[in-house]
């Protein structure tokens, strides 16, 4: 079997659709997820919807964690059979352990060349850089050239989200420090924004119209008219997001949109009824 120039891989939290998955061969090391003793593979074991009824029922049982040294490993082994290069893309470094395993793994499968990219971000922002690095090497181009164009997009792309409440987030340890604002929020629907490895708190709306209103105005304001790539990510209502899916339409330039569910491994942290935008400006 003749070998692929550059195969593109990364993780189920790039929230990466399975039709995209397979039409770009980009292989996905799934992330874990644990209720109560039991153990998921994530996007495997466990569907968004139906873990979203469980962490709404369970939500102090439920957390999540990295694959192992040994699993990505095996998972690099089995694309060395198939690629002469691997760019490995993944979710942000500061919020999770998938980047420095990565890298433990693929120093230890050298001199096979594997290039291991912190995209800074989570979702589908994370996989749209993916996505376009898939693309690249699709199209034939060589490892430096799909290595520049993650790199690329990583300083280009965004997330901004409204969710219901931080306390999904502060208990799983991504917004400890804002646990001092829970009180002053819980009536409040608080708008966050991960990029560069940062979440942060961009402001906050009464209602949930509102919260939809500023993801809009976040949006026109960073992208103008300018070609836009974007994707509707929700835990929770499904009509809501398929309402802005179609005010994006409208509004926007659109090169491509997608309508998600967010993944378990992610949803543990957003909590149920989140909704955000993952998107960058281009080509």
């Amino acid at each position: 079997m003749d070998k692929c120039k550059v195969i593109v891989a990364t993780d189920s939290g790039a929230n990466l659709p399975q039709t995209l998955i397979k039409k770009y061969n980009i292989e996905v090391i799934p992330l874990w997820v644990h209720i109560g003793n039991r153990a998921y593979r994530d996007g495997i074991d466990l569907r968004p919807m139906e873990f979203f009824q469980r962490l709404r029922e369970k939500a102090h049982q439920v957390r999540t964690s990295q694959p192992s040294l040994g699993e990505f490993l095996q998972f690099y082994q089995r694309l060395k059979e198939k690629a002469e290069a691997v760019v490995s893309v993944h979710l942000t470094g500061r919020y999770s352990g998938v980047v420095s395993v990565a890298k433990a793994a693929a120093a230890e499968m050298a001199p096979f060349p594997i290039e291991v990219v912190d995209t800074g971000t989570i979702s589908m922002a994370q996989g749209f850089v993916a996505l376009a690095a898939a693309r690249l090497a699709a199209a034939g181009a060589s490892f430096s050239e799909v290595v520049a164009r993650a790199r690329d997009l990583v300083a280009r792309i965004d997330l901004i989200a409204m969710v219901d409440s931080l306390e999904y987030a502060v208990r799983g340890g991504r917004l400890a420090w804002a646990a001092r604002l829970l009180d002053n929020l819980l009536r409040v629907k608080p708008m966050v924004r991960v990029r560069g490895n940062d979440v942060g708190i961009i402001g906050q709306a009464r209602t949930r119209a509102k919260a939809v209103r500023r993801l809009l105005a976040e949006v026109a304001q960073r992208v103008g008219d300018a070609p836009l790539h974007i994707a509707v990510l929700y835990s929770g209502r499904l009509e809501e997001a398929q309402r802005l899916q179609e005010e994006i339409l409208s509004r926007f330039h659109c090169v491509e949109v997608h309508l998600l569910p967010v993944v378990p491994a992610l949803g543990v942290h957003a909590g149920p009824d989140a909704l955000g935008l993952a998107f960058y400006a281009g080509e």
